[in-house]
C-alpha cells in the first residue's frame, strides 16, 4: 500500500522503534498536561507542583512519591482519560526527541501500578492493550472548583429535571442510557428537542448528535440512527477530530460514510476491514465512542426506537455495559405499545440493563384528563 492517510489507521505503523536507539539529549521539554487539579479518589493530582497525593481514612492527605518521568507518564494518561494512548504516543510525549526503548516505558508504567496499588491483571486505573498502548480507566473529576456545574433551567418540568439528572453524572465520567418510554399522542419529540436545545445552551463544548430510526417493511440497515449521528458528529464543530478517531479506532465504520473518505483512501479502508465482524464493529465503536466522550461530553439522542434494527439495540447494550468511564450519554425514545406487543430485541433489553442499573427509564404520561 504505497498511499498513507494524513493520520494512522491500526495495522499500517511503519516500524515503530523496531532498532536499537541511542540517547541523546532532549531539545524541548515534555507536552504539560492540564494546570488544573486531577482527581480518581483517593488520588489527586496536581500538575503545577508536580505532585500526587492519597487521601488517607482520616482524611488527611499523603504525598506519594513519582519520579519525574513518572508523573508525566502518569499525567498525559489521566489527562487523556478513557481512550487509547499509543506506545508511540507516550514516548513522544515524555521523551521528546530522544530515542529510548519501549522497556523504558513499560518500566515506568509498572513503577506508576505500585504506587497506585493497581493491579494489571485487574486494574482500576490503567488498562494495558496489548502491542497498542495504555488507557486511564478510572474516572476523573477536574479541580476547578469555580466553574459551575451546568442545572436545569428554571422552571424545567419533571422530565427535563430528569434528564438534567443523567447529564450531570454523564459530565462526570460515569456513562448514562436513558430510555423515554411514551404513550401513543404524546410529544416525546418536545420534551427531547428542548432538552437537546437546553444542553447546547449551558454545557460548553458539548457535542449532540440524533439518530433517526425509520420504519422499514423490508429489510433495514443496520446500525442506521448511529451512522446517521456519526456523520453528523463527523461533520459539526472539530468533525475532523471525529474523523481520525474513526479511522484509528473504528475503520469499519467510518467505511461506510464514504462522503467523508478521500477516494484515494478508501481502498486502504476497504482492505484493513476485510474479514470484519459483528463483534468487532461493536468493539471498534465502543472505543471510538469513549475516545470522543473522553474530554468534551457527548449526548447520543436515538428516535423512534421501536423501529430500531436488531443491530442497533446490541449496540446500546454494548455501549451500556462498557467500564471505561466517558462523558457520554445516549437517550433512546421509543412508543412502549409498539414495543411491548411485539418481539422487538428491546423489549428483551431493557429490563436487563435495569436490573444491573446500566440504564433509567423516563416514562412520558398523558395529561389527567387527556385519553392515552
Amino acid at each position: 500500500m504505497s498511499a498513507a492517510l494524513s493520520y494512522s489507521l491500526p495495522g499500517f505503523h511503519s516500524g515503530f522503534r523496531a532498532q536499537p536507539r541511542r540517547t541523546r539529549v532532549a531539545t524541548r521539554h515534555p507536552r504539560p498536561v492540564s494546570a488544573s487539579a486531577k482527581e480518581f479518589p483517593p488520588f489527586r493530582l496536581d500538575p503545577v507542583n508536580q505532585c500526587l497525593w492519597r487521601r488517607g481514612d482520616a482524611g488527611e492527605d499523603e504525598r506519594v512519591l513519582l519520579t519525574p518521568k513518572a508523573f508525566a507518564v502518569l499525567g498525559y494518561l489521566v489527562e487523556h482519560a478513557g481512550r487509547l494512548v499509543t506506545q508511540e504516543e507516550l514516548l513522544e510525549a515524555v521523551w521528546p526527541d530522544t530515542y529510548v526503548q519501549p522497556e523504558v516505558l513499560k518500566y515506568q508504567v509498572a513503577d506508576i501500578r505500585g504506587k497506585l496499588g493497581d493491579d494489571p491483571k485487574s486494574p482500576l486505573f490503567i488498562e494495558t492493550l496489548q502491542r497498542r498502548g495504555y488507557r486511564f480507566i478510572a474516572a476523573v473529576r477536574g479541580g476547578d472548583a469555580t466553574q459551575p456545574e451546568p442545572r436545569a433551567p428554571a422552571g424545567s418540568d419533571r422530565v427535563l429535571g430528569e434528564l438534567w439528572d443523567c447529564l450531570r453524572r454523564s459530565l462526570h465520567g460515569e456513562r448514562q442510557i436513558v430510555f423515554i418510554a411514551t404513550e401513543p399522542g404524546i410529544g416525546k419529540a418536545t420534551a427531547a428537542d428542548e432538552f437537546q436545545r437546553q444542553a447546547e445552551a449551558n454545557v460548553p463544548g458539548i457535542r449532540v448528535a440524533r439518530g433517526q430510526c425509520v420504519e422499514g417493511y423490508g429489510s433495514r440497515e443496520a446500525y442506521y440512527p448511529m451512522l446517521e449521528a456519526l456523520g453528523q458528529l463527523c461533520r459539526g464543530f472539530a468533525g475532523d477530530s471525529v474523523v481520525r478517531t474513526l479511522a484509528e479506532q473504528a475503520p469499519t465504520w467510518l467505511v461506510q460514510l464514504p462522503a467523508l473518505v478521500k477516494p484515494e483512501h478508501r481502498e486502504m479502508l476497504q482492505q484493513e476491514i476485510l474479514g470484519a465482524t459483528r463483534q468487532r464493529m461493536l468493539r471498534e465503536i465502543c472505543d471510538a465512542l469513549n475516545t470522543i466522550a473522553s474530554g468534551s461530553p457527548l449526548l447520543l439522542a436515538l428516535e423512534d426506537l421501536q423501529w430500531a434494527d436488531p443491530f442497533t439495540v446490541d449496540l446500546i447494550s454494548a455501549v451500556a455495559r462498557s467500564r471505561t468511564p466517558a462523558k457520554l450519554m445516549l437517550v433512546g425514545a421509543y412508543r412502549q405499545a409498539d414495543v411491548a406487543s411485539s418481539e422487538h430485541p428491546l423489549k428483551a433489553l431493557k429490563p436487563d440493563l435495569l436490573i444491573h442499573h446500566l440504564c433509567r427509564e423516563i416514562a412520558l404520561e398523558s395529561p389527567p384528563g387527556e385519553a392515552a
